[in-house]
Parts: structure tokens; C-alpha cells; sequence
């Protein structure tokens, strides 16, 4: 038995649009000839593929086992053309990305736009998703060349690689005492001034449930508990409830502007702390110009000098205590 391109492709167009018409007007056919494909096909497999139900074409049990396998050699086939036609130059070319909240609000801004300045006829596309599991289907399944979130657990068919240390931190209105004083807070201290957290509902951000585990795990190390006052599901209305007089929060230090003269900054005693994972496809192919960003990421290319230093040293520092640990 032989399966030809044609008729792979004719019965993936008639089954992803239902219709042997639209099919045709996507492969610039007749719509005698993609019906005719299919009817080949299903004479080279022996079964049924499809069935007609009113004005729409579905698929039979045997069609959707069909459409997985030519789904597979579309994928394998549009990879093999862009091998074969990967521009050396990096002339051209598309990123997408998947992201947590943080990574995809605060930190990709700044690679890409960093990555564009260098290669500026790259298009990158950025998706913010909910969840770390999602975001690495998403890599899995090929519908992003990448994916950026902060939970190293492993995952078959996924490569994650540790790339930027995050520390969280206070941050309060100008002139709070936690402020002006210059020390590093404790969580009884903390626990001492009306808190706004990251509220919790079942379907909280990715960024916001990963920040407010690490926060009560953070308060619980010092045998406290936090004044709550006030949970919100965002982090631009933790930071105006902030603003506003409402406490203090404990958010990233990437998700504060330096030059923000309505918040400040202040430093955590053993504050917590993770690492962002870059994730990517184990083993096969990669195309030059997602291998070109991954690696500009990952060697903090986007960074100045001075302060990719100061990340690597950190970093290393991190992973070598999570290594003790274990």
C-alpha cells in the first residue's frame, strides 16, 4: 500500500474545513479532483474516511486516525522545506513564544526588542498563557518554537534550561518605614502592615499562583501570617491598591520600573527566589532563527554587560544551594 502527498493533503484540507469545496479553494484545485484524492485515499487504506452529514464532511473513526498521521507528515513536510530553505543570513524569519505572565510582561519585552535591534527583519510573536502546563503542550506540539516560565519540572519531550534568577521583593508607597529604614524585612515584620496579595481563585494567572505560593511559604518560614487586607487578580491592581494607600505586596523585581516615583522597592530577609526555565523541544531540528534567539536568551546577550554578570553570579549561586539542598 502507498500513500501519496496529494491525497494526504486533500483529506487533511477536506477534514479541517469540512468541506471538499473549501478544500479546493485552499489547494487551488477543482473540487472534483479533491473529492476524487479522497476517494483514492480511502480506496488505498480499505476503509472509510469520511462521511457526509448534510452539508458538512466528517471524519469516521478510521478518518481521524488518518488525519493525526497526516497531520504528523504536514508538520514533518513544512519542516523539511524551511531546513532546506533556512537562511544562513537571518535575513528573515519568525519566533513564537510562549510565556508565563511575568516572563511575557516584563522580561520578553526586553529580549526581543534587544533580539530586533540586532536582527531587525525577524518577526517574534509572544503569547501570555495561563498555565506552566499549557505553555509547555504548547512547545510539545509544535504551535510555539519556545516557551519561558518559571516551574523546572521535567517534562518527556522537553528540554528546560535554567536562564534568569528571580528575586521577589516589598514594595510600598514612597516613604513607608519599610522604605526609609534600608533593612531587609522579615515576615513578622512584614506581617505587621496591611497586605495585598495575589488573589486565588481556581483559574488565577500562571505568574500570580506561582508568586502567592512562594509568598505563604515565605510568610510560614518566619512562623507568621500575613495581615490580609486585600486580594486582587492582577498585578497592575496590586500595585494601584498599593498606590493608593492599601499596604504593602510582594511582587517580581522585573515586574517594577525603576524610575516608577509612585512605588519603591524594598528587600526581603531570605527572600524567595526562582529561576525562569527556557523551554525547547528535545532533540530534532530546529530552524536557525529560533536556535539564534534561544541562545541570545540564554547567554543574557540583551542584558548590559555589568548586569548579566551580576545575573550569572547569582544564578550559579542559586543552583549550586538547590544542589546542596537535594
Amino acid at each position: 500500500m502507498m500513500l501519496h502527498a496529494q491525497q494526504l493533503r486533500s483529506f487533511l484540507a477536506v477534514a479541517e474545513l469540512g468541506s471538499y469545496t473549501h478544500a479546493a479553494e485552499r489547494l487551488f484545485l477543482s473540487q472534483p479532483g479533491v473529492y476524487q484524492h479522497v476517494r483514492q485515499l480511502e480506496a488505498a487504506v480499505g476503509t472509510k474516511l469520511v462521511e457526509q452529514h448534510g452539508k458538512k464532511v466528517v471524519l469516521t473513526q478510521h478518518g481521524r486516525v488518518v488525519f493525526e498521521y497526516a497531520q504528523r507528515m504536514s508538520h514533518e513536510e513544512a519542516e523539511l522545506l524551511q531546513r532546506l530553505r533556512d537562511d544562513e543570513s537571518l535575513a528573515a524569519g519568525t519566533v513564537s513564544i510562549a510565556a508565563g505572565s511575568t516572563a511575557g510582561e516584563f522580561i520578553l519585552p526586553r529580549i526581543t526588542v534587544a533580539f530586533q535591534k540586532r536582527y531587525p527583519q525577524i518577526a517574534i510573536r509572544v503569547a501570555v498563557l495561563a498555565t506552566t502546563d499549557q505553555i509547555d503542550r504548547a512547545v510539545l506540539e509544535r504551535r510555539f518554537d519556545l516557551g519561558f516560565h518559571s516551574e523546572p519540572r521535567s517534562a518527556e519531550g522537553l528540554t528546560k534550561t535554567p536562564f534568569l534568577q528571580d528575586e521577589l521583593v516589598g514594595i510600598a508607597p514612597p516613604g513607608h518605614r519599610f522604605v526609609t529604614s534600608g533593612r531587609r524585612i522579615a515576615p513578622r515584620t512584614m506581617a505587621t502592615e496591611p497586605f495585598v496579595a495575589f488573589a486565588a481563585p481556581p483559574n488565577a494567572p500562571l505568574s500570580g499562583a506561582i508568586i502567592r505560593i512562594m509568598t505563604e511559604d515565605w510568610f510560614a518560614s518566619g512562623e507568621s501570617v500575613p495581615d490580609l487586607q486585600l486580594s486582587l487578580g492582577t498585578l497592575e491592581g496590586i500595585k494601584n491598591a498599593i498606590r493608593a494607600g492599601g499596604g504593602v505586596g510582594i511582587v517580581s523585581q522585573f515586574s517594577i520600573r525603576e524610575d516608577d516615583p509612585s512605588l519603591r522597592v524594598f528587600r526581603l530577609m531570605r527572600p524567595p527566589r526562582r529561576q525562569f526555565m527556557l523551554v525547547s523541544r528535545t532533540g530534532g531540528w530546529e530552524p536557525k532563527v529560533v536556535r539564534t534567539f534561544r541562545e541570545f536568551a540564554q547567554e543574557l546577550e540583551w542584558m548590559e554587560p555589568a548586569e548579566a554578570e551580576q545575573v550569572r553570579v547569582a544564578t550559579r549561586a542559586e543552583l549550586t544551594e538547590e544542589e546542596k539542598a537535594s
